[in-house]
């Protein structure tokens, strides 16, 4: 059998480690292009692995996924509530908080030009309210080639990435395990 190194971020602690950096500059400016790349071609690996005839996961199980990972790293999650610095009537699939910092979770079981309009709108109303907040748009690792794709759609991530600081969460699911991966604003525009 043929020893390879570890993927990088595969520990818990280099997770939980890249997860609180996103809120700081000077961490996040340590992520050498060489990793950022060695990164992107694990997580092309895990979709590769992912069953082709696997369905999309639908919203409420990725945002499962993703509150389980929040969770597991110590942060604080509430799933689809109002933030008390907007109107009442608007909702966020999950918001997590830790300390004084907060991450906005908007899922996003599959990616498309409409999806990606409403994510923009999103996006741009959080950062009008609370500028330090993070925004992580979370998806299915199915779409992991929309992503890096260069096309319209990859292109206004990247995009949104640069402006808005908006990181993404890809989830996988079968029935023996639940996978997250955190792909910071940073990490798309390197």
């Amino acid at each position: 059998m043929e020893d390879r190194e570890p993927d990088p971020f595969s520990k818990y602690t280099e997770n939980k480690l890249l997860l609180n950096s996103i809120f700081m500059k000077e961490k996040m400016e340590k992520y050498s292009k060489q990793l950022i790349d060695k990164y992107f071609k694990s997580l092309l690996r895990a979709h590769k692995r992912v069953e082709s005839t696997r369905d999309f996961l639908e919203l409420g199980m990725i945002q499962d996924i993703v509150a389980d990972y929040l969770m597991d790293m110590q942060w604080n999650v509430k799933y689809d509530t109002a933030h008390s610095d907007f109107d009442s009537n608007y909702r966020f699939d999950l918001v997590a908080r830790k300390e004084k910092r907060t991450i906005v979770v908007l899922v996003q079981p599959e990616i498309n030009r409409q999806s990606i309009l409403e994510i923009q709108k999103e996006i741009f109303n959080v950062k009008k309210e609370i500028p330090s907040t993070r925004v992580l748009l979370a998806t299915d690792v199915l779409e992991l080639p929309t992503i890096l794709e260069k096309n319209s759609l990859s292109d206004f991530i990247v995009d949104m990435a640069k402006k808005y600081k908006l990181g993404i969460l890809l989830v996988d699911k079968n029935l023996e395990y639940q996978e997250t991966w955190l792909i910071p604003s940073e990490f798309l525009y390197a």
